[in-house]
């Protein structure tokens, strides 16, 4: 099976979700994401974004599908379909026995799962993740969906390429600071 890489932006309490969007609004976070989710190394190749119906469901219809990446949406309500940049299926096992057969296991650079905290889990839950995007929104935002399987105490910051306890950068945007970091599950 395919691995994948997991980003999320979390706040202090793990929350990832409020009322079915994003609790915060930080424009370098939106930024951060699509860079580093559309970034390959072959540009013949692009990636994939993994998601679930309610993910797919809280991006506003005018960014639907994710641009420059392959979609694809888990969902057991929605009705399978396929075009070039948008596929419905109705499990992560179809998902990644789709991306490991050709033409995708030639044409896709990296699985990124984008949530939410079902597909999240699911993945770590079934040893799926190579590397985790965390952005940590140091504010807790009372969420109403958390990221209950993942625990920053039992991850080690990647720096360069090396385990590092090092601290990243801290950001400020609309009064909230943030960090962008590269983790593995230790």
């Amino acid at each position: 099976m395919r691995r994948m890489n997991l980003i999320v932006a979390m706040d202090s309490e793990g929350g990832i979700g409020k009322n079915g969007t994003l609790p915060w609004r930080i424009k370098k976070d939106m930024q951060y994401f699509a860079s580093v989710t559309k970034q390959v190394t072959d540009p013949s190749k692009r990636n994939a974004v993994l998601m679930g119906r309610k993910c797919w469901e809280s991006i506003p219809e005018s960014r639907r599908p994710l641009a420059g990446r392959l979609n694809i949406v888990l969902s057991r309500q929605l009705p399978e379909q396929k075009t070039d940049n948008l596929i419905f299926v109705n499990s992560l096992e179809a998902a990644l026995k789709l991306l490991a057969e050709p033409p995708f296991v030639e044409t896709i650079e990296t699985i990124w799962n984008i949530g939410g905290a079902e597909i999240y889990d699911l993945a770590l839950r079934e040893k799926l993740v190579d590397e985790i995007y965390l952005t940590r929104v140091f504010k807790n935002f009372e969420a109403d969906v958390h990221l209950k399987s993942l625990d920053i105490n039992k991850m080690e910051k990647i720096i360069s390429g090396e385990v590092s306890s090092e601290n990243s950068e801290i950001f400020e945007e609309n009064g909230l600071q943030f960090e962008f970091g590269k983790w593995k599950i230790a």
